[in-house]
Formats: structure tokens, sequence, C-alpha cells
């Protein structure tokens, strides 16, 4: 960290990212369509890359590593098992409808796409609400990810709390001026580069351990435990079905990624992201899962939320300080490309769903509302993030919970003409403070049928949108004409 060629790699990345952050502004227009949806006009290399670098945040390579720290390799399949199909899957399954209705309508976002199909301004809000309340505690874990690495990598000489503000600002610096267009081309830059760095990392790190042979020798040897899911409470199969569950169904929920569907420049983009996403994601969890278990032998003793640190503690202490600079790149390419894109969606939302409805925004003061936004927010998670709430997987978990319920509607709304507005409000209300309620552990556990709160929250969701629905007036014809009187048209062709 201290040599001048550690330095200067530091401080080319970060010139990298301003000077894309320069071009990708030079080239946004002055519209909220142009600096919030770049046009509209993301191709598939772009697609790809923004969706798989902003869904692999601190939890991928920070948490994930932790996490395997304690329970082994199960911590592989309990995290991605599912969501290596299903994920993608459900990119196609939402993000094509409302790809179509985004093109038709224009509609940008989720408020838009379901308030617009239902007409409802109170849809329109919950949704707002639900999804700001839920990605504060997901933007919260990349910075302490980073955060951490950070300080950790540096041996103290950069605070924790220097670190997270570093990490806050230089997003910024780059995201406030190019909006989505920008961000997007940074995605691209910092998902190959941490892409490369952690194969690289992972190689390097076979030599100082004895080999691979020897530390998965070693492994088995000192904690057989880590070997056999079995022996792991934590992935006993009702916590193991419930936690692939959510996380492989979450990811359509998120704003950022959802909105970088509607951003799209066609549905050919959709499709290919199908095909390449799975692999890319198996490998990155593929190496934390490794470095976490090889941890475990290596730096033994990490108790709680310690084991956060066990990818900057493998790589201070057994590679070179070149290593340790490169491995700070890696972990802070992963935790910028999902910060940027959180803010700049949070920006979006706030700026056009709820200050814009009430408020007359000139159509020249419309992204300078939203620059004042993305600052403000980022300066909230900041400050949550120095409290350091829990660890970094609990903190996901419990996003990844809210965002999951809200699934069941979204699929019910583009695939179920009877939905209407009155199912779609209790079933985001209802499920959401159930799921509350259990985590505040107000309702008795034997109530969850000993899976995660999620599993029957999520059930109770779909079960109100269709009950409610059911029992109270249907949607008006002409409402219902126009959202699947024209998928009707398209899919018919």
């Amino acid at each position: 960290m201290k040599s001048i060629l550690g330095m200067a790699i530091l401080l080319s990345y970060v010139l990298v990212l301003l000077l894309i952050g320069s071009y990708g502004a030079r080239m946004t227009g002055k519209t909220r369509e142009e600096y919030f949806m770049a046009g509209r006009g993301l191709g598939s290399i772009a697609v790809f890359m923004t969706l798989f670098a902003t869904n692999i945040t601190a939890f991928t390579i920070i948490g994930q590593a932790g996490f395997a720290y304690h329970v082994g390799f199960g911590a592989y399949g309990y995290v991605i098992g599912w969501s290596i199909f299903v994920t993608p899957f459900t990119y196609y399954l939402i993000g094509y409808r409302s790809w179509l209705l985004g093109k038709r309508f224009g509609y940008a976002t989720q408020p838009q796409v379901f308030g617009g199909i239902l007409n409802s301004r109170a849809v329109s809000l919950l949704f707002l609400f639900l999804l700001l309340y839920y990605t504060l505690p997901y933007l919260v874990v990349s910075i302490i990810g980073g955060g951490l690495a950070f300080s950790t990598i540096s041996d103290g000489l950069i605070p924790y709390w220097l670190a997270a503000a570093l990490i806050v600002g230089v997003s910024l610096l780059y995201t406030v001026p190019a909006g989505m267009r920008g961000t997007a081309w940074t995605d691209i830059f910092q998902g190959a580069l941490f892409l490369v760095i952690s194969v690289l990392l992972l190689a390097a790190l076979v030599k100082p351990l004895g080999g691979f042979a020897a530390i998965t020798e070693r492994v088995a040897r000192e904690r057989p435990d880590l070997l056999q899911r079995a022996l792991s409470p934590e992935l006993a199969p009702a916590n193991w079905f419930s936690f692939s569950f959510i996380n492989s169904i979450a990811v359509i929920v998120f704003p950022q990624i959802f909105t970088r569907i509607m951003a799209s420049r066609n549905s050919r983009s959709l499709k290919q992201v199908t095909l390449f996403y799975p692999a890319a994601m198996a490998l990155i969890f593929g190496i934390s899962t490794l470095l976490g278990v090889w941890g475990a032998v290596s730096i033994p003793g990490l108790l709680g939320k310690e084991s956060d640190n066990i990818v900057p503690l493998l790589i201070s202490r057994h590679l070179s300080p070149l290593w340790t600079v490169l491995g700070l790149l890696m972990i802070l390419a992963i935790v910028k490309s999902s910060i940027d894109s959180q803010l700049l969606t949070v920006a979006h939302l706030v700026t056009d769903d709820l200050i814009a409805p009430y408020k007359q925004i000139p159509p020249g003061q419309a992204v300078l509302w939203g620059r004042i936004v993305l600052v403000c927010f980022s300066a909230a998670a900041f400050f949550i993030a120095l409290l350091r709430p829990a660890a970094i997987l609990t903190i996901a978990a419990f996003a990844f919970s809210g965002f999951s319920i809200m699934l069941p509607v979204m699929i019910g709304v583009l695939y179920w003409p009877r939905a209407n507005k009155y199912g779609t409000c209790a079933a985001l209300i209802l499920p959401a403070i159930v799921l509350h309620l259990w985590y505040l552990e107000l309702l008795p556990p034997w109530s969850t049928f000993g899976l995660m709160p999620v599993v029957p929250a999520f059930f109770l969701s779909a079960f109100t949108l269709i009950a409610v629905s059911l029992l109270t007036p249907p949607p008006p014809a002409a409402l219902q004409k126009k959202t699947f009187g024209f998928f009707s048209r398209i899919f018919e062709r």
C-alpha cells in the first residue's frame, strides 16, 4: 500500500473511472431519459456487464467468503444453488414484459410499470417506499464490505470510516455527472477487472498455502466439518431451501437491476444475458467460497462478523505488497460497481416517482434534482455503514427477503388480468408487516414451519393478491385492454 507502484495502480484505477465518467457526462443529454436511462440505448454487452457487475456486491466476495469460513463448501450451493438458473429466467419472465410496456408507454421504474398497469397512485407509492426501504441496507452492505477491505489491507493505515468515505466519495465523483450511460461503461470496466483479478488471485494463493492438494488435505484433516453440509447447522435443509429460494428470486426486484433491463436497446439483449449470466455467477461465487474455506484453516479463530475480513487477511498475510494492491483493486471494483448503480437508481426513483408527481420540475432541472437526491442518500447510507449493525450476510438476507416477497405481485400484475389495485396493495403491505414481526421475534418461531420467514411470507403475498383481487371489483375493461390487449398483439405476431 505504501509503495509508489501501489499508489500509482490505485490512482490509475480512480483516474480511469473519472475519465469514463467524464466522457459519459459529455455523451449524456440533459433530459431525465438520457441521464437516468441512457436514452434506453444499452446494447448487449453493456446490459450483460452492467447486470452482472451491479449484482456482484460486497456480499459476493466478502460476505460469501465470510460465510464459507464458518460452514464450508456447502455455502456455495446455499447461496447460488438455484440462482444461476432461476435469476436469469426471471430477467426474461419479468423483464421482457416490463421492457415492452416501457417502450410502449414510457415506463422506466417499478412504480411506473405496476402503478401504470393498475392506474393506481397508491400502488406506485407502495412500490416506491418498499424499494427504497430495502435498497438502503443493501447499499450499506457494499459500503461496509469495501470499508473493511480497504482498512484491513492497508494494515489500519486508513481507518474504516475514512475508507468508507473514500469509496462513497469516488463513486459520487463519476456517478453524479455521468448518469446511467457512464455507470454502465464503468460497470464494463470494473466487471472485467474484478473477474480477471479474482481468477489470478485464487491462483496466486495456491502456492503459499502449499498447493491445491495440500490445502484440501489440510481442510479434511483440521476442519472436516467444512466438507460435509450435514455437519453445519446453518445449512440444514430448511435453511438451505429458504436462502437458495430467496437469493434466486430477489434479484429481478432490485430496482437497479430492473431499471437497467428497462434501459436495454432491444429484447435480444435480455435473451443473451440468460446465456452468459450463469457461467459468470458460478465462477465468482466459486472463487469466494474457496477463499473462505482456505481461510478457515490458514487463519483460524475468527468469530462472528470478524470473518467478513477473511479475504483481505489472506491477501495481506500470504501475498506480496503488489498482490495486496491488486486484491484491494478487485474488492473496490466489486463494491463500487454496485454502489454507483444503487445510488443512481434511488435518485431516479425519488426524482421521478416521489417528487415529480407533486412538484412541477422543469425539464432542465430534473437532472439537478436527481443529483441532489443521489448525494443525500449516499450520506445516509455512509452514516449507517459506520454503525455496522450486523454481519454482511445478515443484512443482505433481510434486504433479499423484503425484495423477494414483492415478486408475486410483479408476476401477478404482469400475467393475470384479474389482479387489481386492492389485491396488489394488500399483497405488498400484509407480508411486509408479517416479515418484520418474524424478524423482531414477535411471532413464535414455529409459525415459519422451520423455514426462513421469507418463504411463508412469499406464499402469503401470492395468496393475498389472489384472494383480495377475487373478492373485490376487477380492473375496468379498458384498463385491462390497455395492457393485456397490447401483450396479445405482441405475442400473436
